[in-house]
């Protein structure tokens, strides 16, 4: 797929079939994550793969009500943390930046995926959370929560509507 028209129509999914996304897909999704840039090359992140039917469903019962069905359905949950640590001034841009080399490869592959923040910024009930249930050490900082299957095909999608160029560019 070309790269402008894997991120064209890239969407956002929360519907998923049953189909196991096979390891060596996986691997190649964590291999794009560690392809993006990061603040002086640091590389701070660490990924989780949560498989894990019991936990999946123990993180459902306290997100979103919006998610909890994807949550449950998903193939895969893809914890993206970083260490502070080894990016202190800009570790949520390393994980966001991660994040989005993910999402493509996620979606380059023919799979769905949906972001979820992991922290929020005036609470941190959101991210003890993730690193309570997912068992992230208390090092890491939990960006953001990738849910990852093959999309149900009969999911409806509201259509995409980009603001136009004349809105968001001035040249000067």
């Amino acid at each position: 797929m070309e790269t402008l028209e894997c991120i064209k129509n890239r969407r956002s999914r929360r519907r998923f079939t049953v189909q196991k996304v096979p390891d060596v897909i996986i691997e190649k999704i964590i291999e794009a994550g560690k392809c993006a840039p990061s603040s002086h090359n640091s590389q701070p992140w660490q990924f989780y793969i949560i498989k894990d039917q019991a936990l999946k469903e123990s993180y459902a019962k306290i997100d979103y009500d919006e998610n909890k069905e994807a949550i449950i359905t998903c193939d895969f949950i893809l914890v993206i943390c970083i260490d502070k640590e080894k990016s202190p001034a800009r570790f949520i841009e390393d994980g966001v930046l991660a994040s989005q080399n993910m999402s493509l490869a996620i979606h380059d592959f023919g799979l769905g995926s949906v972001y979820i923040p992991a922290y929020k910024v005036d609470d941190q009930t959101k991210e003890e959370n993730v690193k309570r249930i997912f068992n992230i050490p208390a090092n890491l900082m939990p960006i953001c929560l990738l849910l990852v299957g093959y999309p149900d095909p009969n999911e409806k999608l509201e259509e995409k509507i980009l603001r136009d160029n004349k809105d968001l560019i001035e040249y000067r």
